[in-house]
């Protein structure tokens, strides 16, 4: 089945608008794939963008590159703003959905700033600053996505900080041995180092807060559940995060790709995480 295009892009942009969605941002595409008109093509944008900033962070060799490439993006929300061209199809795609479902911008800067944070190897000072990098990194996807869907902003934000931290500290705890292997530990918490416990301890938060989230997901309609269909992967992380002999410093928890296209598709249909 051919992926939708997003509003206002052809075969060539659009590939390369989805690329980087694709490798770092699997869930949140996947989700945009199966929203509505006109929904879609900004939540493709939107998971792009994430995506980006993940890839800025991931491939950069050295943190001042990686800073750059940063204050380029918001540069170029500053300019969205001032109504310029954008210059890329990415970045167009991400104008185009700031005007069309009036996108507050200092959000979109607020998840550029929060990335500079994995360009470094310093340890997080506490865990209200672990859920603060958590809010801006992954829960302002969720709550953009769920206002596109229509969701007042309230309650958006409220059910968004929520699967922020669950679908966050997943992805932590799955990709931890990447960034250790950069020298950065984004659970280490001051001087205390990740260790299987904690492991166990953060696989107990994620579980609280899916649970918790289940009715809020099963109540939306199914136009303002897509963006939450991200979460529907993450009982399949757990599965690998805690599979027996796994070292959490040095094995990536990872699931395969149909098995992330099955559990998105069946929340989709059936309504349950």
């Amino acid at each position: 089945m051919r992926a939708p295009t997003a509003t206002g892009t052809n075969d060539s942009a659009f590939a390369e608008l989805t690329s980087a969605a694709r490798a770092f941002e699997p869930e949140r595409y996947l989700a945009a794939t199966l929203a509505g008109d006109p929904e879609r093509s900004a939540m493709i944008a939107l998971a792009a963008y994430a995506a980006d900033l993940q890839r800025i962070v991931a491939t950069a060799t050295q943190p001042m590159l990686g800073e750059i490439r940063l204050q380029w993006w918001r540069d170029v929300l500053d300019g969205i703003v001032a109504g310029e061209q954008a210059g890329s199809p990415l970045a167009d795609a991400l104008a185009d959905a700031i005007r069309r479902f009036e996108i507050p911008v200092p959000m979109l800067v607020a998840m550029s700033e929060a990335r500079a944070f994995d360009l470094y190897d310093d340890p997080m000072p506490d865990r209200a600053s672990l859920d603060g990098y958590l809010a801006k990194t992954e829960a302002i996807p969720f709550e953009l996505s769920l206002r596109v869907g229509g969701l007042p902003a309230a309650e958006a934000g409220a059910i968004a900080r929520a699967a922020g931290r669950t679908f966050g500290l997943t992805r932590l705890l799955a990709r931890l041995p990447a960034q250790v292997a950069r020298g950065h530990n984004p659970l280490q918490v001051g001087e205390n180092v990740i260790v299987p416990e904690m492991v166990s301890q953060y696989a107990q938060e994620i579980r609280t807060g899916l649970a918790s989230l289940e009715p809020q997901f099963r109540r939306l309609p199914r136009r303002q559940r897509c963006a939450l269909l991200p979460l529907a992967a993450v009982t399949a992380y757990l599965k690998s995060i805690l599979r027996r002999g796994r070292d959490p410093q040095r094995d990536i928890a990872d699931i395969a790709p149909l098995t992330r296209v099955w559990r998105i598709g069946r929340a989709h249909v059936t309504g349950r995480l």
